[in-house]
């Protein structure tokens, strides 16, 4: 059985590299911005299903698909647009804390088997100055990331993190060793 991983992440290919399995990479191109729920965990569950089966309809295989974003007061920070857009959400985090939520879906195309969930954790961020936000921003490719950073920002500014250490890798990896011995597969 193959493995695919819906994503060109850099941060997601480490996941998979971490756990040594073969896979391929066939990215899913949904519209994400098209699918949209109030409850944070809800839209994170329905993002990583949506791509997971998109990329079902032409490809066989266990497909691995996930998606991550922080909610910091009640709102949802993806990527940003911008450098400048990266700042404004890096300096809203100074000194208060967010959730990371990873959504994760693993689709077996031949049963049409989806397990799913979502994992998060609580990340508190020092009082940052503007002067390392800014370093940060000039070294790092801000757009790629939800919030606008990273593993290395979350070792850089935070104080504290409680919960799943999914922010490492954008996927839940206990979920994600759980769902590929539920669906049987082995190297």
């Amino acid at each position: 059985m193959k493995l695919i991983l819906a994503s060109q992440s850099e941060i997601r290919k480490r996941a998979l590299n971490l756990l040594n399995f073969p896979y391929e990479v066939i990215p899913a191109n949904i519209d994400e911005k098209a699918i949209r729920d109030p409850d944070p965990f809800k839209q994170a569950l329905k993002l990583s299903e949506a791509k997971a089966l998109e990329i079902g309809k032409s490809h066989h295989g266990i497909i691995i698909a996930s998606d991550a974003f922080l909610v910091h007061q009640n709102q949802i920070l993806e990527k940003p647009g911008s450098s400048a857009e990266a700042f404004q959400m890096i300096k809203s985090l100074s000194g208060s804390h967010y959730f990371f939520l990873t959504g994760l879906a693993v689709y077996r195309t031949d049963t049409k088997k989806m397990l799913s969930s979502v994992e998060s954790c609580q990340i508190y961020f020092r009082d940052l100055e503007e002067s390392e936000i800014n370093d940060y921003i000039s070294r790092y490719p801000v757009t790629k990331f939800a919030g606008g950073h990273e593993t290395d920002a979350v070792a850089r500014f935070a104080d504290k993190v409680i919960g799943n250490y999914n922010f490492f890798t954008a996927v839940p990896m206990n979920k994600l060793i759980e769902f590929l011995k539920a669906h049987n597969f082995s190297k």
